[in-house]
């Protein structure tokens, strides 16, 4: 038998050479836009599932619909996707480094597919040879106007072509299988843990404007996306950099550390709704000229004296409590037994979004001390104050002023106007339902609020009730030692005396909100923060002699070299200052003066009396409101070459690209202190 020897034909355009391609799953947001194959590790799910039936993919956000041919997101409000699948796609190179992929309907992928298996049996050993298929042609089933053939170029290179029925019309190269890809952020949210720790974000002003279809910026949920993306990416750079430490030293390699969700939380919709006749009323009375200025004005600062109403606040507020609930509730259904091992939850608020959170966690502190029954439909009521008093004058008292009720026996007054929370209509009939592992205000403008309703009066007068405690208990433990002494025999004379006890005077308000810890951080440009630290001191105390804000030091760094030189020549110059001229020498001062009145009792007074008195010592700077933080405001570092102006145009949407916030957000949640 004679064997002449054959060369087996090269295909172009088989990039899945296997007996069954693996199908590749893709999707497009219109019919416009191009087709984008989904995360491989998604794409083997689907495939795997069981036929039309939905599956979880991009970490539980979203839910693959075949059966309607739809992706939905699961915790965000996004236009839902087009899904589709296939094996084969026609190619169109649109230039030498871009190829685009259009996936071809099943219909016609199989017609494509019988022609190609025609011409892989003809050109195998046992075949008929190529030229038995080279005039092979079918018509496709979908797309009627072209045929499939087998093309065969000059260097005897074998492709698969789709071609037009008739004279007219291009030709296209068909590809079985997809090209090599990877989608950004798979591969390190593929490498970490299950998620441990649930972060809620809600927006600030300007969303209604973003979101605008002339406006080019990143919306909400691009900005979280975004975001996640950074955490996941320093997560893993991280736990590889430790990795390598533990190789070289010869130790265990560190655990694979746990997933942080971040979802965004929605509400600008519920104050630019176009049905609103508030908006429609705004809109007819906006003047035509200069239009980019005034959309700015209706679309962004429309949205913080929206939220000055008690009504629309209100709506606000019960439009992002519902969808905290909501999605707390439906989290825990996509990743079960999230709650019962010990997941977290924390709240960060941008923006009008930090105050926004903050009137969150006073109606949820307000529901934790108050007895009113949220659940009675009540009649009409007058604006009612959370966290300040009841303007109905019903007697019923809520927030600060159940705090004061109980001391008024101490002679000190209630407090008769102010307060920490938002005004509404009614008290509000639910909160959030967990209390905030850590709650961070970024770009905050949480301290003006609070100034506009009447906020640091609260919190002084608390602090003045702490302040009379402290030297109430001084003064007892004086007159108590003054009777102990008395009472001393001859015999006892000689023997030690028990140690003076030192008691702290509180330099800062008690306040506190239902949150783990709760930080403020904000770049030293941005025009719309400002600080919450000077409204827990004393009222009286001069802006010159407040303690400036902490830069934010993620990650146990320090102080970068230019601002440790900047802070080295401000605390020189500082050293020349006065004692008085500082917080601790004021509140000294203070001490001073009350210590001496509680000593104004007589000449006569016992010496070790004086002493013990003596012994109030003003307590360090340490804010309650931080929780497991003693300080509240973080100033992000500068650059070394930064203008203050230059730097205030871009400063307040900096936070969520900023590495320090980032690195932040992770040792927060992480459970490692940051202060």
């Amino acid at each position: 038998t004679n064997i002449t020897a054959t060369t087996m034909p090269t295909w172009e355009g088989i990039e899945d050479a296997s007996p069954a391609p693996a199908r590749v799953w893709l999707s497009r947001l219109t019919d416009e836009d191009e087709w984008k194959p989904l995360r491989k590790a998604d794409c083997l799910a689907l495939n795997n599932s069981s036929p039309n039936s939905s599956v979880l993919i991009e970490g539980g956000r979203a839910t693959a619909d075949p059966l309607r041919g739809i992706i939905r997101y699961n915790f965000y409000n996004a236009p839902s996707r087009q899904l589709t699948s296939a094996t084969w796609f026609t190619k169109e190179e649109k230039s030498s480094k871009e190829v685009l992929l259009r996936p071809i309907p099943d219909d016609d992928a199989n017609t494509v597919e019988i022609v190609y298996q025609l011409a892989v049996e003809a050109t195998s050993s046992l075949g008929k040879g190529l030229d038995s298929v080279l005039t092979v042609e079918k018509e496709l089933l979908v797309d009627t106007d072209y045929k499939v053939v087998i093309f065969k170029s000059g260097t005897n290179a074998l492709s698969m072509k789709k071609k037009p029925v008739g004279w007219f019309g291009n030709s296209y190269d068909l590809q079985r299988g997809y090209n090599e890809y990877s989608v950004e952020g798979e591969e390190e949210e593929m490498l970490l843990g299950p998620v441990t720790h649930l972060i809620f974000v809600i927006h600030g002003i300007g969303q209604a404007f973003i979101n605008r279809e002339d406006v080019k910026m990143k919306n909400m949920i691009e900005e979280i996306d975004a975001t996640r993306l950074m955490v996941q990416k320093r997560q893993v750079a991280e736990w590889k950099k430790a990795c390598e430490k533990a190789t070289k030293a010869g130790e265990p390699e560190p655990p694979v550390p746990n997933r942080l969700e971040v979802l965004p939380i929605e509400w600008w919709d519920k104050i630019h709704n176009s049905s609103s006749s508030l908006v429609r009323s705004l809109h007819a009375t906006t003047l035509t000229t200069i239009p980019g200025f005034r959309s700015i004005a209706n679309d962004v600062v429309f949205d913080v004296l929206m939220y000055l109403t008690p009504t629309f606040c209100e709506t606000v507020l019960e439009c992002v409590t519902g969808q905290i609930d909501d999605l707390y509730h439906g989290f825990e259904k996509v990743h079960p037994g999230f709650v019962k091992n010990g997941g977290k939850c924390s709240i960060i608020g941008h923006s009008l979004g930090s105050v926004i959170a903050w009137d969150l966690l006073s109606i949820l502190k307000d529901r934790q001390e108050s007895a009113i029954d949220v659940d009675k439909d009540d009649e009409p009521m007058l604006p009612f104050l959370c966290g300040g008093m009841n303007l109905a004058g019903d007697g019923v008292n809520v927030g600060y002023q159940a705090y004061a009720a109980k001391t008024e026996e101490q002679g000190v007054n209630a407090v008769k106007h102010g307060a920490w929370g938002p005004s509404l209509p009614k008290p509000m009939k639910k909160c959030i339902p967990f209390i905030p592992d850590f709650t961070l205000f970024l770009g905050s403008p949480i301290g003006m609020f609070l100034t506009l309703r009447g906020a640091h009066a609260v919190f002084d007068e608390m602090l003045q009730m702490t302040v009379l405690k402290a030297r109430a208990k001084a003064t007892e433990a004086a007159a108590d030692a003054e009777a102990e002494e008395t009472a001393t025999t001859d015999e006892k004379a000689n023997e030690e005396k028990p140690a003076i006890e030192e008691f702290v005077e509180p330099i800062t308000s008690p306040f506190t909100l239902p949150s783990g810890s709760i930080y403020n951080v904000f770049h030293p440009s941005d025009p719309v923060a400002y600080r919450i630290e000077p409204l827990l001191l004393a009222q009286e105390l001069a802006d010159t002699k407040m303690h400036p804000p902490q830069y934010l030091t993620p990650k146990g760094q320090k102080v970068r070299l230019h601002l440790q030189a900047k802070q080295l020549g401000d605390d020189f110059v500082k050293s020349f200052q006065e004692k008085s001229s500082s917080v601790k020498g004021f509140f000294t001062a203070i001490t001073e003066q009350a210590t001496a009145a509680l000593q104004t009792l007589g000449d006569g007074e016992e010496a070790s009396k004086r002493q013990r008195v003596a012994n109030l010592k003003q307590g360090p700077l340490n804010f309650a409101l931080g929780g497991t933080s003693n300080r509240i405001d973080f100033c992000l570092q500068p650059g070394v070459i930064e203008n203050e102006y230059f730097a205030a145009v871009t400063a307040h949407s900096c936070y969520f690209n900023n590495p320090d916030v980032i690195d932040f957000v992770l040792e927060l949640a992480l459970g490692v202190p940051a202060a």
